[in-house]
């Protein structure tokens, strides 16, 4: 895994722990930026509330108002997503983060058994075989044969993965009959591995001050066009028991900050992801304590001393 690190300064670096930062500066004084620092993260990934991919995995923030910058190309390795390159930056007022290349859901079933894929993929393969390419209808007869046998295997699946660190029970109780002929079939090629549950070829979030905007290109879900609009705040998009993804989520932090996360997935219900997100806060620099400095050299004074004695 490469890494490409194009970080400020060390002043711009210092981690925030309590609202103010402090560090040396020339003279022997003390600067300290009072007030909430920008900060931005590249993604953090959750399986039932245990951290798979951190926030600080590429992250930054602005502890002095000065720009800070990161970037990583490629992600940890974990069952659920993939990306390009993901670029943060941080300044005073101002945050961006940006993901390339996304995917989610990658190779989802890759660590079943492959008698029990096997069997889901050749299922599938006659669902998909079934759909009218132009129209996405379906035989009724024959979907009354397949929903059963599909729902079976999802049943196997989600017994394989109770209490695994990625549990697909709830994929159990998914009401396949809920979703549409064409959900269905994209459903079938992400199980199969043939497509990602969520992909997109850019992610963006960026702040000023107290706005935000998001940006996201060619967006898909089950590898059809995801119908959402990234310029509503809070725009969300549901495929019922399966799949939620909230686009441009704004939030007013209590601490006075204002963060957007362009990507908000929840998967099953126990797999949560955000991607690209970015905070906007403001620090005020102040110099106090300049500390000792040299004493001008004295001037000689002349004089008479009398003398005694």
């Amino acid at each position: 895994m490469k890494k490409t690190r194009t970080l400020a300064s060390a002043a711009g670096a210092v981690v925030l722990v309590t609202g103010a930062a402090s560090f040396a500066v020339l003279g022997g004084g003390t600067a300290t930026a009072a007030g909430q620092p920008s900060s931005a993260y590249g993604l953090s990934l959750s399986i039932a509330g245990n951290a798979v991919i951190g926030e600080d995995t590429v992250q930054v923030e602005s502890t002095d108002g000065s720009l800070v910058e990161d970037e990583l190309i490629g992600l940890p390795d974990n069952p659920v997503a993939s990306g390009g390159v993901i670029t943060v930056s941080a300044k005073n007022g101002n945050a961006r983060a940006a993901v390339t290349d996304l995917g989610v859901g990658d190779g989802l079933l890759s660590a079943l058994p492959s008698e029990l894929t096997s069997q889901l993929g050749s299922a599938c393969d006659t669902l998909v075989g079934a759909l009218d390419p132009l129209t996405g209808a379906i035989d009724d007869t024959l979907l009354g044969t397949l929903l059963p046998q599909i729902g079976g295997l999802l049943d196997q699946i989600a017994d394989a993965t109770d209490g695994t660190p990625l549990d697909l029970s709830l994929l159990g109780a998914l009401n396949l009959s809920e979703l549409t002929s064409l959900q269905l079939g994209g459903l079938c090629d992400v199980l199969r591995g043939d497509d990602q549950l969520v992909g997109a070829d850019a992610v963006v979030a960026e702040c000023n001050g107290d706005t935000g905007t998001t940006t996201v290109t060619d967006i898909s879900a089950l590898g059809l066009p995801l119908d959402i609009d990234v310029d509503e705040p809070n725009a969300k998009v549901e495929i019922p028991g399966l799949l939620t993804v909230t686009a441009n989520e704004q939030i007013a932090n209590a601490d006075g900050t204002f963060t957007v996360n362009a990507l908000h997935v929840n998967l099953l219900g126990q797999v949560d992801l955000v991607i690209a997100s970015a905070t906007c806060g403001e620090v005020i620099n102040d110099v106090d304590d300049p500390g000792p400095s040299d004493a001008p050299s004295p001037t000689p004074v002349e004089s008479h001393v009398p003398v005694t004695g």
